[in-house]
């Protein structure tokens, strides 16, 4: 595999600084453990910014103050209902901000990488992001197809609040981006820098997988099994482009199509949508169940096609 990846000399900004890491500027104390453990420490930063801005919200939204015969009272009610509230996962989504920023700054200037390492390369910008984003477009409705087809799920239309289709619109651009330079742009030019691109793959998606993991409902082995594919599936994608826009632009319209338009889970949360889906409770092989598509058998059919037919790219350009 490392073979297949090895950046030759007509290779851009991407491959020049991160593929042929494994060739140069090596890092003795850089092992395997302290690469993901310090993806892992970056990630939990990022996290507690974003916890602390929901706990601000849901304290102020659902803190009351009460005149009683006593006195003044005060009341805290807060359910699951609140805490995965449309308001609350717009604002994980819109703080995922603070992730890219503390990534990309940790990067550059603790780890010594740059900006081009980790994919942020000016060349085929558009291009390749609304290249990756038509890609997950045609895939959501190949997959809404087959689902409504073998009567795994049926569809009903519902009223559009455009304003809030926006603001989830943004958010997953952020958040599509966000975990596309902690898992590919940062981890893979991190681990590449001692060890070979096929290990760095593995295991950026093993984590990629690992962290949707903790998600509220749903989880099953063949949903960690999509997530893993999905990660690898996205590792060659950045590969083969070069830069991060292509696995950006496919991650951020894969989940806001399938969230906010056929209105399916997201790795088990739900979205406000245009589109309502009931889905077939005896057919979750194929639906997913509750955690969505990504726990379905057509996406795996989808991301392991997706694979074989970008490693073939890859290797077809390398030649």
């Amino acid at each position: 595999m490392k073979e297949i990846y090895e950046a030759s000399s007509g290779m851009g900004e991407v491959s020049e600084s991160t593929l042929k890491f494994s060739g140069k500027g090596k890092i003795k104390n850089n092992n395997l453990f302290t690469s993901i453990s310090k993806a892992f420490g970056l990630f939990f930063a990022s996290q507690m910014v974003s916890m602390i801005l929901i706990t601000v919200y849901l304290v102020h939204t659902n803190f009351t103050k009460e005149e009683t015969a006593e006195g003044v009272g005060y009341n805290f009610s807060l359910g699951m209902s609140e805490i995965f509230s449309t308001n609350s996962i717009l604002i994980l989504l819109l703080s995922e901000i603070f992730m890219i920023a503390i990534f990309v700054l940790y990067a550059r200037f603790k780890d010594n990488l740059s900006l081009q390492s980790l994919g942020f390369v000016r060349k085929n910008m558009p291009v390749s992001y609304l290249a990756g984003g038509a890609g997950a477009a045609l895939s959501m409705l190949v997959l809404a197809l087959i689902c409504k087809a073998t009567g795994a799920m049926v569809f009903t239309h519902d009223a559009a609040n455009v304003p809030l289709l926006i603001l989830f619109a943004v958010g997953f651009v952020i958040q599509g981006l966000a975990e596309e330079v902690m898992c590919r742009g940062y981890l893979i030019a991190h681990i590449t820098r001692r060890y070979s691109v096929k290990t760095a793959v593995i295991a950026s998606s093993i984590l990629f997988a690992l962290l949707h993991a903790f998600n509220p409902s749903g989880i099953s082995f063949l949903a960690l099994i999509n997530l893993f594919l999905f990660g690898v599936f996205a590792s060659l994608m950045f590969l083969y482009s070069e830069n991060i826009w292509l696995c950006a632009g496919f991650h951020t319209v894969w989940n806001f199509v399938q969230g906010n338009v056929i209105g399916v889970p997201v790795s088990g949360i739900p979205i406000p949508s245009i589109f309502k889906m009931n889905a077939n409770e005896n057919m979750s092989i194929i639906n997913g169940g509750v955690f969505g598509l990504e726990g379905g058998i057509p996406v795996t059919v989808i991301l392991v096609t997706g694979c074989v037919i970008l490693y073939f790219l890859i290797k077809r350009k390398d030649r």
